[in-house]
């Protein structure tokens, strides 16, 4: 997205400074926030945007994208989080620009996934699944390998991709993704193409939903109910045993 329109102007808004540096530009979009100046707020991100900031291309991404001071618009957000993607190469590990382009990649697969046709956001798995990938294995990303298995679960070769995508989760659970952990231990519990362990698998789908938020403790839930109920005496004992546990711990 070339030329912008916004009414900023750095030279009036750092004293004939053309140039200023992105630390200044930041500070102040900070501060005109803070007094409700969005436009400038706005306009101030932009312009660092155009500079070639990815921390301001992805703030932009995910304002467009959840209507945080702008309007709510997912083809401007498509096109921000673009932006910080297609530098990937130049991003390195232990930089904030590492986490602001795995950040977008995911944000991408997702659109690419799920299509946006309001926006002229066609679905496309395949570009889905390359956007999932880079930021799974080279940016090892708990979010993207999390999304990644379940492509990988959705696909027709069932005993290579249960596998694939059960690293892929193991990966994101030992990260700490809550959901990751709990479709591992439905997987686990199931025992499809993996060796089965019922009360691992229980054990991992109970304190997953012990510590889901709100948006993902529905479906976490209905996993673990169902395979309680499915589960045996003594496997719903253990499992109930070491959840204590953990949870006195």
């Amino acid at each position: 997205m070339a030329g912008y329109a916004y009414a900023f102007d750095p030279a009036k808004a750092f004293e004939g400074e053309q140039k200023p540096s992105f630390r200044k530009v930041f500070k102040f979009f900070f501060t005109a926030r803070k007094q409700g100046n969005e436009e400038d707020a706005v306009g101030a991100l932009k312009y660092a945007a155009e500079q070639g900031s990815h921390a301001a291309q992805w703030k932009l991404g995910r304002m467009y994208q959840t209507g945080d001071g702008v309007p709510k618009d997912p083809a401007a957000a498509f096109e921000f989080f673009k932006q910080v993607a297609d530098g990937y190469a130049d991003a390195r590990p232990g930089t904030p620009d590492w986490q602001f382009t795995a950040n977008a990649m995911v944000a991408l697969g997702r659109y690419y996934r799920d299509g946006v046709p309001e926006a002229g956001i066609r679905s496309n798995l395949a570009e889905a699944q390359v956007m999932f990938t880079t930021a799974a294995t080279y940016f090892d990303h708990p979010d993207a390998q999390y999304e990644l298995a379940r492509m990988y679960l959705e696909g027709d070769n069932q005993r290579v991709e249960v596998v694939q995508a059960a690293r892929m989760l193991k990966s994101a659970a030992d990260s700490g993704h809550i959901g990751a952990e709990a479709l591992l231990g439905h997987l686990i519990y199931e025992g499809d193409y993996l060796r089965r362990d019922p009360v691992r698998g229980l054990i991992m789908m109970m304190s997953a939903e012990r510590r889901a938020t709100d948006a993902d403790r529905k479906w976490i839930s209905s996993l673990q109910e169902e395979a309680f109920a499915l589960a045996s005496e003594d496997e719903r004992r253990a499992a109930i045993a070491a959840v204590q546990v953990q949870s006195a711990q």
